[in-house]
C-alpha cells in the first residue's frame, strides 16, 4: 500500500519530528476498514512518532482521529501524503501560525459548524484544498472537520451529489468546488443564519451543554428551527434529553413558540419507536394546549404499552395544570 515514493517522503519527514503524533483508527463494519488498520500499522512501523490506537467513537466511515474535531476518512496516498504529514505536524506544533485577518475570522466564530472535504487521491488540486482547510480546524474547535476520499467511498460521494473534487460542503448545505480562500470558508462560517443550522450542528451545540443558546436564539428569530425537530425524534436517548431541556425553557419563556413544536410531533407519532413516543408525549405535555390535549386523549385507546399510556396520561394532566 505504502510504495517506495511514500516510504521515503514519512522516512524524511519522521527524521524531523520531535513530540508524538496520535492517530486514533476508527472501528466500523465497512468493508474497507482493514485497509485503514492496515495502513495505520504501516504508517506507524515507519514514523514510530505517530502512535496509532483503537477509537471507540461511533462513524459511519473509516477512518483516523487527527484531533477531536478532525477526522480523515481516506488513505493517505499519492498526492494526498504530504499534506496529511503537514496536518499532524501541524496539530503538534500549532505551526505556521495563521494570518491574523484570518485568525480574526476564526475568533467571530460562535456557532460550531461541519466541513466535509471530499477529495480524491490523483486530483492535482485536492492537496492546495487539504492544506488550506485543514488548520481552520486545528486553530478553532468549533470547526468540525471530515475529508473524506470520494473515490474509495463513492456511495457517500452520490448521497452527497458531489460531483467532482475537490468539494467543500458547509453544514450538509452551502458547498464549494475547487479551489476556495480560507477568507471566503470562513466569511460564509460567520454569516450564516442561525434559524437555518442543521440537525448535526443543533446536535453538536447540544453536546456542547449549550441547550439555553439554542432556545434563545429560537425565541429571538421568533421561529423553530426546522433542525431542532429531528433532534426530539433522535434514536439516541440523550440528544432527546438535551433537546428536552431546550423544550421546557420555550414553554416557560415562550409557549406560544412553544405550541408549534406540536403539529409536528404529533404527525411523527405513529413513525416513531416507543421510547420517541414517550417522549413525544412528554413533549406535547410541555408545550400543548385543548387541542393537543384532547389528541392525547383519543390517542390512549390505540395504545397497548402500558409506559405509553401513563406518558399519555402525564401529558393531559400537565396541559390541565396550565388552563386551570
Amino acid at each position: 500500500m505504502i510504495d517506495t515514493s511514500a516510504r521515503s517522503t514519512i522516512l524524511a519527514w519522521e527524521k524531523k519530528q520531535t513530540g508524538q503524533h496520535p492517530l486514533e483508527i476508527l472501528l466500523t463494519d465497512h468493508g474497507e476498514q482493514k485497509k485503514f488498520e492496515s495502513f495505520g500499522r504501516n504508517l506507524s512501523a515507519l514514523a514510530p512518532s505517530i502512535r496509532v490506537n483503537t477509537s471507540t467513537k461511533k462513524n459511519p466511515l473509516p477512518g483516523f482521529i487527527l484531533k477531536e474535531n478532525i477526522i480523515y476518512s481516506a488513505l493517505a496516498l499519492d498526492k494526498e501524503l504530504p499534506p496529511f504529514l503537514k496536518g499532524l505536524s501541524c496539530i503538534q506544533t500549532r505551526a505556521p501560525q495563521l494570518s491574523d485577518p484570518i485568525q480574526t475570522l476564526l475568533d467571530q466564530i460562535r456557532i460550531p459548524c461541519d466541513l466535509t472535504l471530499y477529495i480524491a487521491t490523483q486530483c492535482p488540486h485536492c492537496p492546495g484544498m487539504v492544506n488550506t482547510i485543514f488548520p481552520l480546524a486545528v486553530f478553532s474547535d468549533k470547526i468540525n472537520l471530515q475529508i473524506i476520499d470520494g473515490i474509495l467511498f463513492s456511495e457517500i460521494a452520490q448521497k452527497d451529489k458531489v460531483m467532482s473534487a475537490p468539494c467543500l460542503i458547509l453544514d450538509n448545505g452551502f458547498r464549494w468546488t475547487g479551489a476556495v480562500t480560507a477568507k471566503e470558508v470562513l466569511s460564509m462560517i460567520t454569516q450564516r443564519d442561525v434559524s437555518r443550522l442543521s440537525s448535526q450542528t443543533l446536535k453538536t451545540i447540544l453536546e456542547q451543554g449549550d441547550a439555553d443558546w439554542i432556545s434563545q436564539e429560537m425565541i429571538q428569530a421568533d421561529t423553530i428551527f426546522q433542525g431542532f425537530i429531528p433532534l426530539l425524534l433522535h434514536d439516541t436517548w440523550s440528544v432527546r434529553l438535551g433537546a428536552m431541556v431546550v423544550v421546557e425553557s420555550l414553554a416557560e419563556e415562550r409557549p406560544d413558540l412553544a405550541l408549534k413544536l406540536c403539529s409536528p410531533l404529533i404527525q411523527a407519532f405513529d413513525q416513531s419507536d416507543i421510547p420517541v413516543q414517550g417522549d413525544i408525549f412528554y413533549a406535547l405535555g410541555e408545550t400543548g394546549n385543548l387541542e393537543t390535549k384532547r389528541w392525547v386523549k383519543k390517542s390512549i385507546p390505540n395504545l397497548e404499552n402500558e409506559d405509553l399510556k401513563e406518558a399519555a396520561q402525564d401529558a393531559i394532566d400537565t396541559i390541565i395544570s396550565r388552563f386551570l
